[in-house]
């Protein structure tokens, strides 16, 4: 029997871990986390995240956030 994988889009993906969808595109953009390739459907681009890329994501999560001991405080200069 075949297990049918999850896909979901970046808001919805967002919302799944726990984070805003804002969050989400800024850690894509300052590549704290990788998104998945972009899609085209019906001449619209979309990342489609699967059950594998939440679980990324929330790995990523867990280790920005620290559970429950606030943000990573910023190094140094």
């Amino acid at each position: 029997m075949l297990r049918r994988v999850k896909k979901v889009t970046a808001g919805a993906a967002a919302e799944a871990v726990g984070i805003s969808r804002a969050t989400l595109q800024a850690w894509i953009a300052n590549g704290t986390v990788r998104a998945p390739k972009a899609q085209i459907i019906d001449g619209v681009a979309v990342r489609i995240w699967t059950d594998a890329d939440l679980e990324r994501l929330r790995a990523v999560k867990a280790k920005v956030y620290r559970k429950g001991r606030g943000r990573k405080p910023r190094a140094e200069k």
